[in-house]
This record gives C-alpha cells, sequence and structure tokens, in this order.
C-alpha cells in the first residue's frame, strides 16, 4: 500500500513538474517581438502578414509598434532596445554601428527607385542651383547623406548650402511656410511638398539608384538569444513578399484599408520603391562592390562617414550582414 501511495505520488510530481516545463515553455515562446510599422513599401509586408495571421500561424507572438509620427526616433528606439527590430535605410544602420550600437542585419526590405528627393521653389531647376540656398533636411540622416553625394557630383562643398534640420515627417509643412528655398525627404511627404508649397522636384533617387536601399536589423542580443523566432520572422517575410508580388490587388488593398489611402496610391508607391523578395537579397548579400551588394554600398557609406568624422575605422561588414536567415531558406 505505501509503494503504491509513493508510485501515485511519483506520478502526480511528474504531471506538476510537465506543467511547469510547458508553462515555462509557453511564457518563454510567447514573448512579443515589437516590430516597427510605417507607411513604406518596403514595411507593408510586416502589416500584410499581421492581417492574414501568418505571424501567429508561424508561432510568433508579434506586437506592432506605430512608427509613424516620428521614423528616424524609431530608429534610436530600436538601438535602446524599446522596439525589436526595424527597417533602416543602410545608411542610418551603419551611422548606428559607428556610435556603438550592437545591430545585424538579416533581410533588405525595398530599394528606392524615386521614392526620396529634393523639392524646390520654382526658379531653381537643378541641385547645381542649390549653392547659397537653405535646404530643410533631417540633419545626420540618409537624406542627408543623398544630398551631400548631390552636391559633392557638381562640385558644391556643403558649407556652401544651409542646412535646417527639420523632421521628414514635417517637410511638406516647413516648405510651405516659404523660409526654405527646397527640402530633402520622401514619398507620400515628397509630394505632399509640391502641392502644399507650389514647388516642384529636381531630383528623386531613380536617378542614383541603390543609394536607398531598406534593411531590417536586430539588436545582436536579440539574433543570439532567439534565433529560431528570427528565422521565423524571416520566413514569414518571404511569404508576404511572395504574396504581394502574385497577389498586388489584394494585399495594396490591405494597406489601403489599413491607411485610408487610395489603392491605386498605394500601388503607385510601390513603383517608386522596389520591394524586395528572396532572389533579391540573395543579390544583396552577396560580396561585391556594387551598389546591388550590401557590402559595396556599406563600403561607400563608410567613407562619407569617416570624411564627416562620425566613423572612426572601417567596420568589417561580414560582423554586421547575417545572410544566414536568407540563405536558410534555400534549403
Amino acid at each position: 500500500m505505501n509503494n503504491k501511495k509513493i508510485i501515485i505520488s511519483l506520478v502526480i510530481l511528474g504531471v506538476i513538474a510537465s506543467l511547469g516545463f510547458i508553462a515555462w515553455r509557453s511564457t518563454t515562446t510567447t514573448t512579443p517581438i515589437r516590430v516597427a510599422k510605417y507607411y513604406w513599401p518596403g514595411e507593408f509586408w510586416v502589416e500584410i502578414a499581421d492581417s492574414k495571421g501568418w505571424f501567429k500561424e508561424a508561432g510568433l507572438n508579434v506586437e506592432l509598434v506605430d512608427a509613424n509620427p516620428d521614423y528616424f526616433k524609431s530608429l534610436q528606439d530600436t538601438v535602446d532596445g524599446k522596439i525589436d527590430t526595424n527597417e533602416f535605410v543602410l545608411f542610418d544602420f551603419v551611422k548606428y554601428l559607428g556610435q556603438g550600437a550592437d545591430l545585424v542585419v538579416v533581410l533588405a526590405g525595398d530599394r528606392s527607385l524615386g521614392a526620396d528627393g529634393i523639392v524646390a521653389k520654382k526658379g531653381i531647376t537643378s541641385v547645381n542651383d542649390l549653392r547659397g540656398k537653405r535646404v530643410g533636411v533631417p540633419n545626420g540622416t540618409y537624406l542627408h547623406f543623398i544630398l551631400d553625394t548631390l552636391l559633392e557630383r557638381e562640385g558644391i562643398h556643403h558649407s556652401e548650402v544651409t542646412d535646417v534640420n527639420i523632421q521628414a515627417e514635417q517637410a511638406a509643412e516647413e516648405f510651405a511656410k516659404g523660409t526654405l528655398d527646397a527640402v530633402v525627404t520622401y514619398e507620400p511627404i515628397l509630394t505632399q511638398a509640391i502641392e502644399k508649397g507650389n514647388g516642384h522636384k529636381i531630383f528623386d533617387t531613380s536617378q542614383l539608384p541603390g543609394v536607398s536601399v531598406g534593411v531590417y536589423a536586430f539588436r545582436q542580443d536579440f539574433v543570439k538569444n532567439r534565433p529560431e523566432d528570427v528565422q521565423k520572422f524571416v520566413a514569414v517575410w518571404r511569404k508576404t513578399a511572395d504574396f504581394i508580388k502574385t497577389n498586388p490587388d489584394e494585399a495594396y488593398g490591405i494597406i489601403a484599408q489599413i491607411y485610408g489611402a487610395k489603392k491605386e496610391d498605394v500601388a503607385a508607391f510601390a513603383k517608386q520603391d522596389q520591394i524586395l523578395d528572396w532572389r533579391d537579397n540573395k543579390t544583396a548579400f552577396s560580396y561585391a562592390a556594387g551598389l546591388d551588394s550590401f557590402h559595396g554600398l556599406a563600403r561607400n557609406v563608410e567613407s562619407y562617414l569617416q570624411k564627416e568624422g562620425l566613423l572612426k575605422q572601417n567596420i568589417d561588414s561580414t560582423q554586421y550582414l547575417n545572410a544566414r536567415f536568407i540563405r536558410a531558406l534555400d534549403r
């Protein structure tokens, strides 16, 4: 009888231990991944995947964080750990590395082919006409990098242009005040600046393809501690990017409904900013010198940051461009 009681007690203890383990597993695997969302083609997939339930289907607990009020602040929030993953333009990503951020790229979301640009007053017809003018631009960002790249091409030193630091989301309003000769921003704010400030576009990234590539980054500690979740995240991205490509009408309809936009405007936006897929990523992660390769573009960015005194030495791009998750999708 005593033996029977002992056996029953052991069974009960075993059940309790198993339930405890299951509860522990549930807690660790359902810890939210805080993902930034923004009205930008390279980030459309996040809200589409959430709407379709594909994150949950993959076993991920994703919490969307609205970055639309201030995109560049959301990048700092990612560095600070308030957001787990966000899409950085590669320039901004490398700049944060130079400041000591411990980040790693796991995939590329988009390539700007006209979605970023410069709007100027009537009478200013080219970048060369910006000499001696007041230009609104978010200082220290990829938009500033684009401006300086263009000025250098025209033989204009950036000291010959007066930079006025503005928030990208407020560029249209600032330009409409009439105190700026031009603004550097992105769509749909670019078009709003033209309409509100009676301006016109003198440059967009279709004239400099490859200069602005959006990359999804996590902190290194997140990737180290939760590699399976990162792999699932990348797998959901591929599924959604393929869905957008094969079902654009439905995909853009989801985004239009979320943001109260016209579906045709969403589709037009996506033509200005190329949504990248798995094959594009395989090319981007390849080691090459051109702008089609992360490594090639990163070297250009590093050279600029060093010249500006924002980066003391070269960073080995293989240490922060992690292709393992993209390559795992090939198996």
